[in-house]
């Protein structure tokens, strides 16, 4: 890592993937030597810790992308140090950091104001407060994944909501998520093309009216695993969401073959549709044939 670091100055874009012998002084020998860093990745490198992460943010101003991924030892100062000197950073991932909460994201929201896609998995620590600052801050952020993180609820969405203009969120597994966080994404991000809540289990058919009514532009939307939402919901929907083209409801228990086939015939540009078999009639599989090009209808 050391050679690296001195003999390779122009080095822009870093992947360190499951090399368990990397420790924290290889990192900072790379940070040093490599100022023009631009994208660096860091997956399942379990020797490299917080002050490894430091020395990027410390050394690299230049940094675009970041992925930290299965990173257990890495705390939030580390990225407390990314939003200190890393101002360009537009993208950044987070998986499996437990050691990441919302002090770090506070700190990112705050000196990484042109962040643009932030997408988050299975980060326990990380709530209300640290999303709540990057809807305040971030104005640029389109794209939002916050994936079974069980301390962001509705009042995280509604800043979100209010601060950004998103065009892709996924919300699956965030059991604090209601109505009320959905609904202010409806009425806050009119240019939503995706959108996937599920398995959220506090949702009903009101927030699929709203997005009917706000988010005309919506194209891809996942349902699956939300027991509240029902056939009425979906029909709100698609009376005005006619951009449809991918709808997925597998284990929906209230929406039934009404249900879908109200999918198919609203639908004109809906390419697939994810539904369990025994709730397509034959004439809606008639009808499919003329205009879904791929009908998944096993799971």
């Amino acid at each position: 890592m050391r050679a690296i670091g001195k003999g390779s100055k122009k080095l822009k874009d870093l992947t360190l993937s499951d090399c368990y012998f990397v420790s924290c002084k290889g990192l900072e020998a790379i940070a040093h030597g490599c100022k023009e860093l631009e994208r660096v990745e860091i997956n399942g490198c379990h020797n490299i810790g917080t002050r490894g992460i430091e020395a990027i943010g410390k050394s690299c101003p230049r940094l675009k992308e970041l992925a930290l991924l299965y990173c257990q030892r890495i705390g939030n100062s580390a990225l407390q140090e990314i939003g200190k000197g890393c101002k360009s950073l537009e993208i950044l991932h987070l998986v499996d950091c437990s050691g990441i909460g919302d002090i770090a994201m506070c700190s990112i929201a705050k000196g990484c104001r042109n962040l643009k896609k932030l997408h988050i998995r299975r980060c326990y620590e990380i709530g209300n407060k640290g999303i709540i600052s990057i809807g305040k801050h971030c104005k640029s952020l389109t794209e939002l994944s916050l994936r079974f993180c069980d301390k962001v609820g509705n009042k995280a969405l509604i800043a979100i909501g209010k601060g950004c203009s998103l065009q892709q969120l996924n919300v699956s597994g965030c059991n604090q998520i209601s109505d009320a966080g959905i609904t202010a994404i409806a009425r806050g991000c009119p240019q939503l093309t995706h959108l996937d809540i599920s398995v959220l289990q506090n949702i009903g058919d009101m927030p699929l009216a709203e997005l009917g009514e706000g988010c005309p532009m919506l194209k891809d939307l996942v349902l699956s695993h939300c027991h509240h939402i029902t056939d009425n919901g979906l029909n709100h929907l698609v009376q005005k969401c006619k951009l449809l083209e991918t709808c997925h409801m597998v284990y929906c228990p209230g929406i039934t073959s009404a249900g879908v086939a109200t999918v198919v015939s609203s639908c004109p540009h809906i390419k697939k549709v994810l539904i369990e078999k025994w709730k397509v009639t034959e004439r809606t599989t008639r009808r499919a044939g003329s205009v879904i090009s791929y009908l998944c209808m096993d799971l």
